[in-house]
């Protein structure tokens, strides 16, 4: 696990957004239409939630430090060390990048 001392900020580089779990055809094409977007990710994380990842940097991250840190949101409070990015373990089951993975993942997952 990395230090605070060598925090590169990965958790302040993007916000997350839990999603329905997909079960129709309308679901997976919002999903599809998502990775369509610039700089977002979709996937299925260890618990079996649904995100949406949307890789932006947050406007207080300056030099990777949080210029805002006294008055930072809770959520970025409730953030810890051990949850860091940087670990090496897995965190999806699955992982979307662009719409066609969605199509594979279908085709190899009918039920």
């Amino acid at each position: 696990m990395p230090s605070c001392d060598k925090c590169v900020a990965l958790c302040c580089k993007y916000i997350t957004v839990e999603l329905a779990v997909p079960k129709n055809r309308k679901a997976w094409d919002e999903i599809r239409w998502m990775l369509m977007h610039e700089n977002i990710i979709v996937y299925q994380d260890l618990d079996g939630d649904w995100i949406a990842e949307f890789r932006t940097k947050c406007k207080h991250l300056y030099e990777n430090k949080c210029s805002i840190y006294e008055s930072r949101p809770q959520v970025c409070r409730d953030h810890h060390t051990h949850e860091c990015e940087a670990n090496p373990e897995p965190f999806a089951k699955v992982i979307f990048t662009k719409p066609e993975q969605v199509d594979e993942y279908l085709k190899k997952n009918k039920s």
